[in-house]
């Protein structure tokens, strides 16, 4: 069906970074509920890249008006950074440094309901962990090498 909306993060082609790992976290791995974008950024050879500069923002909504906040930070020295974002069915867009285009777009929070079922369970999964605006993810970023 053209016009849909794909429910996987996008990345988009870059001089400088490659994206390992772009994951929406299940139900069971998300609980209780966070609303957290999880960024780690590591250098050529996969040791982890500090002070890098990572910027996040929403996309245009339809339907919807709220405050597009262009927020950012900078990676630790553990080349780790996490987003505890606004909590609203939205897509997010992330960018590296000061890169004019993004480099994952459609991070998305404007899912349904998801809930944590493990195997063998014998109560519980009745109450939603995953719902909108109510989503998490795990992106890993590398720095591209000479041969990249």
């Amino acid at each position: 069906m053209s016009g849909e909306v794909p429910l996987e993060p996008k990345v988009n082609p870059s001089p400088t970074w490659k994206v390992n790992t772009k994951a929406r976290l299940s139900a069971c791995d998300n609980r209780p509920g966070l609303k957290k974008i999880y960024v780690r950024i590591l250098d050529d050879k996969g040791e982890p890249l500090g002070g890098i500069k990572v910027r996040f923002d929403v996309e245009p909504s339809q339907g919807t008006a709220y405050d597009h906040p262009n927020v950012w930070g900078l990676t630790g020295e553990d080349g780790y950074l996490e987003w505890n974002h606004l909590g609203v069915p939205t897509r997010y867009m992330l960018w590296m440094e000061d890169d004019e285009t993004p480099l994952v777009e459609n991070i998305r929070t404007d899912l349904g309901y998801e809930y944590c079922r493990p195997t063998g369970a014998t109560h519980g999964g009745w109450r939603p962990v995953n719902k909108p605006g109510v989503y998490s993810y795990r992106i890993e970023v590398q720095r591209k090498g000479e041969g990249d």
